[in-house]
């Protein structure tokens, strides 16, 4: 499985560099069929080939920042999928087979509870946060604040929604571990938290994360087109379109909470659990 994951992550890596590649022959080939001659000269100096000359430099250098760009957003959705299959991985193991690591019955239950409380605020707080902050950024049509919210989502997500998602599901599983002897044979409502959480990661990864880089792409566009002297410009469809996939991951979040809260005797049963 490991090497599965490192072959799958060096492919995914590998495959950045193809459209740069591309890119560069595609340029090369043009320089090669119309070459840059320098005209000549009868007393006064030319400037023109020096010009042409630093156009192609500048249009090397433009997809140059364009493919690192593009690059670097490729291996942080690869970092990201290899820590959805981990985690996933990790509540699954626990959930089917039994409490693993054998070092989570040794921490005491208070330690896990307070982990668990302080990641389940930041979690749910930056879900919520985020999906207010977008619907105002999206709404102001302004090509400017919308560039920076884009640009800057990827970092509050990696520095504190996954981080925060991660420690609660891995003390949320210690608190399961403690008291009832492992997720595998905790009570209906401990599970159902887990799955819901699972299909939280999978609509996440699905319908957030895999817009991020579209969205970037089309507020940049719409802000050289501001920079370049059109105004009323209008919020890009696929930036609108996401406040449908954040509204419903606030209701994730809503559901976790309330499965929490509604302990068992008032939670209603989950006819799919095994133990039920």
């Amino acid at each position: 499985m490991k090497s599965q994951i490192f072959f799958f992550t060096l492919l995914s890596v590998a495959s950045a560099f193809v459209p740069s590649t591309n890119k560069v022959l595609q340029l090369s080939s043009t320089t090669a069929k119309h070459p840059v001659s320098l005209p000549r000269t009868t007393g006064n100096f030319q400037l023109e080939p020096l010009a042409l000359l630093a156009k192609d430099k500048a249009s090397i250098e433009q997809l140059n920042e364009e493919d690192e760009g593009w690059s670097d957003k490729t291996i942080e959705l690869v970092l990201l999928s290899i820590w959805l299959v981990g985690l996933s991985g990790f509540i699954l193991e626990n959930n089917f087979v039994g409490p693993w690591p054998a070092l989570m019955k040794t921490i005491p239950e208070r330690w896990f509870f307070l982990s668990h409380m302080v990641g389940g605020m930041l979690f749910g707080g930056g879900i919520i946060l985020t999906t207010c902050i977008e619907r105002l950024v999206a709404k102001s049509n302004n090509a400017s604040v919308l560039q920076f919210w884009f640009d800057k989502v990827p970092t509050l997500d990696g520095l504190i929604v996954v981080p925060a998602l991660t420690i609660s599901m891995i003390s949320g599983t210690g608190l399961s571990i403690v008291r009832y002897g492992g997720l595998n044979i905790a009570p209906p409502h401990v599970d159902a938290i887990f799955w819901t959480l699972i299909a939280f990661m999978t609509w996440w990864g699905v319908t957030d994360l895999s817009t991020q880089t579209t969205a970037l792409d089309a507020v940049n566009e719409m802000n050289d087109r501001y920079q370049n002297g059109e105004r009323d410009l209008e919020t890009p469809e696929v930036v609108v379109n996401r406040h449908t996939s954040n509204v419903v991951s606030c209701f994730f979040v809503l559901t976790l909470y309330s499965m929490m809260v509604l302990k068992p005797g008032t939670l209603f049963a989950f006819p799919w659990s095994p133990w039920t």
